[in-house]
Parts: structure tokens; C-alpha cells; sequence
């Protein structure tokens, strides 16, 4: 088995932090972004993704502790 990483500096590069995500499948490209999670899914099944990768953009200056 191949485990591939995904630089999510770059894919997300121009996303704004704090905004929600969909992402292909295939991790290759960002589908849509936007404050609204539910509009976000809706515009990546519009594009024809069923299953988008639904991620929000961390802010850098937050420390999360689990």
C-alpha cells in the first residue's frame, strides 16, 4: 500500500482561513470555499462530486489542544 501526502499548503493556497472546504476525491483540487458549509457541499455536488473531502481551514495563530 502507497500512502501519497498532500501538501495542503498549496492546495489551499488562496482559501481564506476559517472557511469551509470541499476537495475532489482525488485530492487534487479545492471544488468550492465559503463561510457557508452547506453551500459548499451543494456547489461540489454541482460539479458532479458526490463524496467532496469537507475540511475548515485552520487558523494558524489558534492552538488546538486534544
Amino acid at each position: 500500500m502507497t500512502v501519497a501526502s498532500i501538501d495542503l499548503e498549496v492546495l489551499l493556497k488562496g482559501v481564506s482561513r476559517g472557511e469551509w472546504v470541499a476537495i475532489s476525491s482525488d485530492m487534487i483540487r479545492v471544488l468550492a470555499h465559503g463561510a457557508d458549509m452547506q453551500l459548499v457541499i451543494r456547489q461540489a455536488n454541482a460539479l458532479g462530486e458526490a463524496d467532496p473531502t469537507i475540511m475548515r481551514v485552520p487558523d494558524p495563530t489558534v492552538a488546538l489542544i486534544l
